[in-house]
């Protein structure tokens, strides 16, 4: 049984990674047709790492808090997804693919509510908190020039998109949980990080 639930996973997790790579490379198709395998690779060692990344932090963290973790596809997210990226031409992503589920394994009858939304905020931080990791390794990657630096120029930018996007404080996205915990993490995130990506966009 578990190990059919982490080989659903695993199919999941390489689902969302092959439809969020297909979206920021789409636009490409309209112009450019030949140039899309190429976009596909970038967009998959960008804005792909960037997604799995951010759910395996997340995972990561719920674990280290006591908690019982799995990644599931929405199917009706890969559909929109994929419809939106489409009928957009690749300018407009939507980027809720999925969730990690998380489930704690020791229960108590005294509910501690604050507790609750701490542990719930800390494990939401950690996947903006991976993108911004990210987008700052791009950032040093872009230094070394040539093809290397284009390439880290693009994952530098999503990477900051996906964060931006993610701190929203509107449910299901982890900005919500950040926000209900602690108003001050959620602000000194969000605020720098939706400047950084109006400014480079």
């Amino acid at each position: 049984m578990i190990g059919c639930l982490y080989l659903r996973e695993s199919y999941g997790i390489i689902l969302s990674w092959v439809v969020i790579s297909f979206c920021f490379s789409v636009s490409v198709v309209f112009y450019a047709p030949s140039l899309f395998p190429a976009t596909f690779l970038i967009s998959a060692l960008t804005a792909g790492v960037g997604f799995l990344l951010h759910e395996l932090a997340h995972r990561a963290a719920a674990k280290q808090s006591g908690c019982y973790a799995y990644y599931q596809v929405w199917p009706w997210g890969i559909i929109l997804a994929l419809f939106i990226s489409l009928i957009s031409a690749g300018r407009f992503i939507f980027a809720a693919l999925g969730a990690v589920y998380i489930t704690p394994i020791v229960l108590s009858n005294q509910i501690d509510e604050k507790a609750i939304k701490r542990v719930y905020g800390k494990i939401s931080i950690s996947g903006p908190s991976m993108n911004l990791l990210l987008a700052i390794f791009f950032m040093c990657l872009i230094n070394l020039g040539g093809t290397l630096a284009e390439i880290s120029s693009i994952g530098l930018r999503i990477n900051f998109w996906l964060a931006a996007f993610n701190l929203l404080p509107f449910p299901p996205l982890d900005g919500s949980k950040v926000y209900a915990w602690s108003k001050i993490v959620w602000a000194t995130f969000t605020l720098p990080t939706w400047l950084f990506v109006l400014l480079i966009l």
